[in-house]
């Protein structure tokens, strides 16, 4: 399978068990990955144990972003449509970034200094959840 999620290089894991795998992508500081380990396309393809533990790791990482990265929002999406395996991207957002009010995947509309962030601990706190 040539699958760039199952065959996956150079991530910057932060925590993974039998059903995913968090990843620090650095597109945009704090910003969060969690892959499912086995090759599904749809959440519901998950039973119903797994979608309660994936979606409880969400919970938990929205809540550690929020208080470590104070955004102004969080975007949570699962969109899988140029890579169709489960992944949800969790995106700090603040009101000023180069997207604001728009997607993080829509034209740039600024310039923006993002916040300062210590990665280290940030990854840290991240896998202190789990």
């Amino acid at each position: 399978m040539n699958c760039p999620l199952c065959n996956a290089q150079n991530e910057d894991i932060i925590f993974e068990n039998t059903l995913f795998r968090i990843i620090l992508v650095d597109e945009i500081p704090g910003y969060i990955r969690v892959i499912t380990q086995k090759h599904i396309k749809e959440f519901s393809e998950l039973n119903d144990n797994e979608a309660i533990e994936l979606t409880l790791a969400i919970k938990k990482i929205e809540k550690t972003m929020l208080k470590f990265l104070n955004p102004d929002k969080i975007n949570i999406a699962s969109l899988g449509n140029m890579v169709p395996h489960l992944h949800i991207h969790i995106i700090p957002r603040y009101k000023n970034d180069p997207w604001w009010p728009n997607a993080t995947f829509c034209e740039k509309l600024r310039n923006f200094q993002y916040p300062p962030f210590d990665k280290e601990k940030y990854k840290k706190e991240i896998k202190s959840c789990f």
